[in-house]
């Protein structure tokens, strides 16, 4: 029996070394891979400049313009057995193998400073063996093609840093503005500890942990025997002298568009190896000079209250080409895009889809409900009880138009039970929007979504009907100017385009101080220059506004990560503020619908429904 194990034991491990003979065999022999024009991504506004690359190769550095701690420090805590091995390291892999099983707090990963530089040009971070295989034989290839001080100067030219800064020059002049050459001991262990987690360790985000990264660096350098422990102790109570102006909050808000166009490649298919290879020149509909004032107004805006998070989208309205995007207060601190990723309520912004389907069943600008305080008698025998903002009813009869301004619950949801509760669900998964079930608080938005999502219809209103994919790229060309991808526009007829321009004129009801009564126009203290449609919505956790005329769709939502309730207008009030200023920025002349040969115009009394001369002007059926 033991003969039997040894020999094939031996049989094993024979097999196993010949197939890795073969694989550096055919590796040598096989094309060179190429390190040097390709494999980046460019992305493009829509001028035609350059707002991101993904290997900024104008940025590249020599190894011997680089701090030697620096280098320590990075061979040391990412692949110290980097000038033993040949692309992968079975001696790392099996201790960290046994790291992994051993310990419940401790994990250790095996991928070489070569795989990682191949997954960097060539492939992407998704966590599946077809991918680390793929990584082990192109890291293979490498090796057998280049020398080692040349794969990891191409690695330090090009690994993520964190707060969109990629290189080691970048990142020496992001967090300590200095040249790379310049680096001492502290901020050489800082930097090399980053590149695990950048959003974890970076000390901009984080100081305490990046102190305890370092700490790891800085051990597995005594363990090398580079430096001493008592150098190791006195780096450690160092303070990190970082640098105050790192970036312009301006270039940080980029990265959540950037990340918006990375996501759409995926989508696509092109954030793969075989298209990066070619290099990637992407040529978006962002707006710089958009997104700029976009951010400006964030700022001022937020600039005095902890914690709040904010998500804001500007869409053309023509080809849903989103022009500007914001997910977040602050890249440096929080990489998560909120405007396409977050699950939060949606609110009263649902509203004019609801309103949307009551116009194709007839209803009118003085179509009427009572508001008043109701509990509703369901078919499944429970009761439903919704209130009014701050508990304001007319105990009387409203308009649609006057429902619309002041967002009137009673109504919505009269609209919704009259309509049937399965009315809005089919509506909403015209768009996709399919995990939401019949119920009367729908017509109240109770249901979780995002601006990216509402900005869908929204721009479908806008368009009067005509649906387009929302999206950032309009064409891909490689790096030899082969068009690889160019968009073309749905131009889906999803809505009716009388009940578009219907509900369109409504929704500027929201703006209109002669509809106050029982309660204000929600929009009233927000007019805008020209004529925009607009409608906001609140929840405990979420506040929304959401608007548009025949050229934009402003969206924009505030609220806290840990679903704080939001208290006082300060604010709900956010929202409105930014949708009035970019309104204004955008559309420096009137530009509003006309009516078709189907619908008529007839000025009326808001408030009763009657017919009057000098009244409201709203669009009716003929």
């Amino acid at each position: 029996m033991l003969k039997k194990t040894i020999l094939w034991t031996r049989r094993f491990f024979i097999v196993c070394l010949s197939i890795v003979v073969i694989i550096y065999s055919v590796s040598y022999v096989y094309k060179k891979p190429d390190i040097g024009q390709g494999h980046y991504i460019k992305l493009y506004d829509n001028h035609g400049t350059n707002f991101y690359s993904s290997n900024a190769q104008s940025n590249d550095v020599a190894l011997k313009d680089v701090s030697k701690h620096f280098i320590a420090s990075l061979v040391a805590v990412e692949d110290h057995r980097f000038y033993q091995h040949r692309g992968f390291d079975p001696i790392g892999i099996m201790r960290a193998i046994k790291v992994n099983m051993l310990s419940k707090d401790k994990s250790e990963g095996a991928s070489t400073i070569t795989q990682q530089y191949a997954r960097l040009l060539y492939l992407t971070n998704e966590k599946t063996w077809t991918r680390k295989i793929k990584e082990a034989l192109l890291a293979i290839r490498l090796e057998s093609h280049y020398s080692k001080d040349e794969i990891l100067t191409g690695y330090i030219n090009t690994v993520y840093f964190g707060h969109g800064i990629y290189g080691i020059k970048n990142a020496s002049s992001y967090y300590f503005n200095k040249e790379p050459s310049k680096l001492d001991l502290n901020e050489a262990s800082l930097l090399a500890g980053v590149i695990n987690g950048p959003s974890y360790y970076s000390p901009f985000i984080n100081k305490a942990q990046a102190k305890k990264r370092q700490e790891v660096v800085l051990n597995r350098l005594v363990d090398n025997g580079y430096i001493s422990k008592q150098t190791k102790e006195k780096t450690l109570q160092t303070a990190f002298n970082l640098n105050p102006n790192p970036s312009s909050s301006t270039s940080s808000s980029y990265q959540y568009y950037k990340d918006t166009v990375i996501d759409e490649l995926r989508e696509l298919g092109f954030y793969q190896e075989s298209y990066i290879n070619q290099g990637l020149n992407v040529y978006t509909s962002f707006d710089q000079n958009v997104q700029n004032k976009l951010n400006q107004c964030i700022q001022k805006e937020l600039k005095d209250i902890k914690d709040l998070e904010i998500a804001q989208m500007i869409t053309s309205t023509h080809n849903a080409s989103i022009i500007a995007l914001i997910g977040g207060k602050n890249y440096n601190d929080s990489q998560f895009n909120r405007a396409t990723k977050a699950k939060r309520q949606v609110a009263s912004t649902i509203k004019p889809l609801l309103y949307y389907q009551a116009i194709e069943n007839g209803f009118k600008a003085n179509t009427k409900f009572n508001s008043e305080k109701t509990t509703f008698q369901l078919d499944n025998g429970g009761t439903y009880t919704p209130t009014n903002f701050n508990n304001r009813y007319a105990n009387g009869e409203v308009t649609l138009a006057q429902a619309i301004a002041t967002s009137d619950n009673i109504f919505a949801v009269k609209t919704h039970l009259f309509l049937g509760e399965q009315t809005l669900v089919n509506l909403l998964s015209k768009f996709n929007i399919t995990h939401v079930s019949p119920q009367p608080s729908l017509a109240l938005g109770a249901f979780n979504s995002n601006i990216y999502q509402m900005s869908s219809i929204y721009t479908t209103f806008a368009n009067m009907g005509i649906y387009n994919e929302l999206h950032t790229i309009e064409k891909i060309t490689n790096n030899e100017g082969k068009l690889l991808y160019q968009r073309t526009d749905l131009k889906q007829q999803k809505l009716s385009q009388d009940s578009c321009l219907i509900l369109s004129q409504l929704l500027t009801s929201t703006f209109n101080e002669k509809l106050k009564s029982y309660a204000s126009p929600t929009m009233m203290n927000y007019k805008t220059k020209n004529t925009f449609a607009a409608k906001t919505g609140t929840s405990p956790y979420d506040s929304l506004c959401i608007g548009y005329n025949p050229n934009y769709v402003i969206a924009g939502w505030v609220g806290y990560d840990d679903n704080r309730e939001l208290t006082g207008t300060t604010k709900t009030r956010i929202p409105k503020a930014i949708f009035q200023t970019m309104a204004n920025y955008l559309q420096k002349k009137e530009s509003w619908y006309t009516l078709n040969n189907h619908l008529q115009a007839v000025p009326i009394n808001p408030l009763t429904g009657e017919y009057q001369q000098n009244g409201i002007i709203y669009w009716f059926k003929k």
